[in-house]
């Protein structure tokens, strides 16, 4: 009987889970945003393609709660309801400058392994202003 590794169809979402935590934390570092805001935030300025549900991010919101990283705030909202509004603490900023400097490193590893240029990752913010890299 022949042995053979089968591998596990790739699955994107394995990826972009990871990146979930430096995305949250880095719209919260602009502004204070609820849920449905942020997921369709995300989705705009990445052209659908990190499309965010609701069941991925609020446990990844919740743990960043516990952790102090972000606060809540409720704000009423038409007539019965209410928005949750997400707040960066410092314990985010701080998290957030950690995720940054490993998503180069990594990012950077991987160009490399891949053979493609490694320009550097490219953070921006919303108004196309460079995010500097660190030396």
């Amino acid at each position: 009987m022949e042995s053979r590794c089968r591998m596990s169809p790739y699955n994107p979402n394995y990826f972009r889970k990871g990146l979930l935590p430096l995305i949250l934390l880095r719209l919260l570092k602009e502004k204070d945003m609820y849920g449905y805001e942020l997921i369709k935030t995300i989705a705009e300025r990445t052209d659908g393609i990190l499309a965010v549900k609701e069941g991925a991010m609020y446990p990844v919101l919740y743990q960043m709660l516990e952790a102090g990283q972000v606060t809540e705030y409720r704000v009423p909202h038409k007539k019965r309801m209410t928005h949750i509004y997400y707040h960066l603490e410092p314990a985010g900023e701080a998290q957030l400058e950690e995720l940054i400097r490993e998503y180069r490193s990594v990012t950077g590893a991987m160009m490399r392994l891949l053979g493609l240029p490694d320009k550097g990752p490219a953070l921006v913010s919303p108004d196309n202003a460079a995010i500097p890299k660190e030396d």
